[in-house]
C-alpha cells in the first residue's frame, strides 16, 4: 500500500523565476464618490525577501478613464501606491484603468460598468462567556448576487499595572546599587496605562447567492473573537466596508483565496493562474495579475463592550523581585534590557516588584496612547 501512494506523488518544481521576470501585479478598485487607491507591484520568484520584494515598484502614469471621455489621473504617493480623486466619478457608465509603463508597456483593464453598493440590513455581535461573535446581513437590492466586505478592527486596551516607579538606564556602576539613582518618579504624561492599537483584514471576506431565489444574505457570522483575546478587554469597533462584484471578479478571488490558503494539502487545488481582467496592449501574450472593477461602497461601525473579556492569567504572578549576583550586586541594567520594568514598590533595592515591560506599558504591544479621531466616549 506504501509503494502504491508513493507512486502517486511526483516531484513538482514551479518554473516561477523564468516566467515571472517583470510581470507585473494590480490591485485595487476604482471606487465611485471616493478616493481610489491602485497599487501596483513586480511578480518576484519563490524565495526572495520582503526587501528584495519592497526595492523596486513599477513606476509610469495610470489613468481611470470613463465612457464618456472623462478620465482622472493618478499620483504616485510610495510603495507603487497611486491615487485617484474619483469623489465625484459618476455612478452610472462604465470604466477602466490604463497603465503606461516608463518601460513602454501598456496595459488596459476591461471595461466594466459600476456595481451599486449593497445595502446593509443588520451588522451585529453577540457575546458570552467564549467570546464574541459578529454577524453581517446584506441585501443586493436589484443587481448584485456577489458581495465582499473588508473590516478594520480598532481596540482599546490597558496595561495590567500603573508603574509607582521608573527605571533610570546608564546609572554609573558606583550607583548601581543606589536606590535613589537607578529609580525616579515617573511624569504623569510617561504613564502609558491605555492604549489604542488597530488591524486592517488582509483577505476580503466574500459571499455569493448566485443559484439563490433571492439575492441576499442574513446573519453570516464572519469573525470570532476568543474570549482572552485583548481585543475585546476594554473596548473594541469594527468599520466594516461592503461593496459588490461581479462573477468573474468573484471567481478570480476565490481561486487566489484557494492558491493562499489551501495548499500544501494532499487534496488542495493544484497550484495555476487564473487571468483576470487586465491585458498587455503593447504585447497581446502577456497579461498583469490582477482584476480592476468600478465600485461603490458602503460601510457600517459598531462597538463592543469589554464585559465578554476573561483574562487568562493573573498578572500579579509575573511580578518578581530582583535578585542579586553571586557578588550581592543588583544587575537592574540587564534585567531592563531583557525585557522587564518596574512596577510596584518603593525605590530600595529589595522592595521593588518588577514585570515584563508589557504590564506596565501598553504601547509594548504595538498600541499608541491618543485616542482615533473618531472614538466615540462610552
Amino acid at each position: 500500500m506504501l509503494l502504491l501512494v508513493q507512486g502517486c506523488i511526483y516531484p513538482f518544481k514551479a518554473d516561477i523565476e523564468s516566467e515571472s521576470a517583470g510581470r507585473i501585479a494590480v490591485s485595487g478598485d476604482i471606487l465611485i464618490g471616493e478616493t481610489t487607491r491602485i497599487a501596483l507591484s513586480y511578480v518576484y520568484p519563490l524565495g526572495s525577501t520582503v526587501g528584495e520584494m519592497r526595492k523596486e515598484y513599477p513606476k509610469g502614469t495610470l489613468v481611470i478613464e470613463h465612457d464618456s471621455g472623462a478620465s482622472w489621473k493618478g499620483t504616485y504617493q510610495y510603495h507603487g501606491i497611486y491615487t485617484f480623486d474619483t469623489s465625484s466619478a459618476p455612478a452610472s457608465g462604465r470604466y477602466r484603468l490604463k497603465i503606461s509603463l516608463n518601460d513602454g508597456r501598456e496595459f488596459l483593464s476591461d471595461w466594466a460598468g459600476a456595481h451599486q453598493a449593497p445595502v446593509i440590513t443588520d451588522f451585529y455581535y453577540s457575546g458570552n462567556s467564549d467570546g464574541v461573535s459578529l454577524y453581517l446581513s446584506l441585501d443586493g437590492a436589484d443587481s448584485l448576487w456577489n458581495f465582499r466586505w473588508d473590516y478594520t478592527e480598532t481596540w482599546e486596551y490597558h496595561s495590567d499595572f500603573i508603574p509607582s516607579l521608573f527605571f533610570v538606564p546608564g546609572v554609573p556602576e558606583a550607583d548601581r546599587n543606589n536606590p535613589e539613582k537607578i529609580y525616579r518618579e515617573p511624569a504623569p504624561e510617561e504613564i502609558k496605562h491605555t492604549c489604542w492599537n488597530s488591524y486592517t483584514s488582509v483577505e476580503p471576506c466574500l459571499q455569493s447567492v448566485e443559484g439563490q431565489s433571492d439575492n441576499y444574505f442574513k446573519d453570516n457570522r464572519f469573525r470570532v473573537i476568543n474570549s482572552s483575546d485583548l481585543r475585546i478587554s476594554s473596548r473594541y469597533s469594527m468599520l466594516i466596508t461592503v461593496s459588490g462584484v461581479s462573477s468573474g471578479a468573484m471567481a478570480y478571488l476565490k481561486h487566489l483565496a484557494a492558491m493562499s490558503n489551501e495548499t500544501g494539502t494532499l487534496f488542495a487545488p493544484t497550484p495555476s493562474e487564473m487571468r483576470g481582467n487586465i491585458g498587455c496592449v503593447s504585447d497581446p501574450s502577456e497579461v498583469a495579475l490582477g482584476y480592476v472593477e468600478a465600485v461603490c461602497r458602503t460601510t457600517k461601525r459598531i462597538y463592543v463592550p469589554g464585559s465578554f473579556y476573561r483574562r487568562n492569567y493573573d498578572p500579579d504572578l509575573l511580578l518578581f523581585y530582583p535578585e542579586p549576583d553571586e557578588d550581592g550586586f543588583y544587575n537592574f541594567e540587564q534585567i531592563f534590557m531583557l525585557g522587564d520594568a518596574p512596577a510596584t514598590g518603593e525605590p530600595s533595592l529589595t522592595g521593588v516588584r518588577w514585570a515584563p515591560k508589557r504590564c506596565t506599558d501598553c504601547t509594548a504591544l504595538g498600541g499608541v496612547t491618543k485616542a482615533p479621531d473618531w472614538w466615540e466616549e462610552k
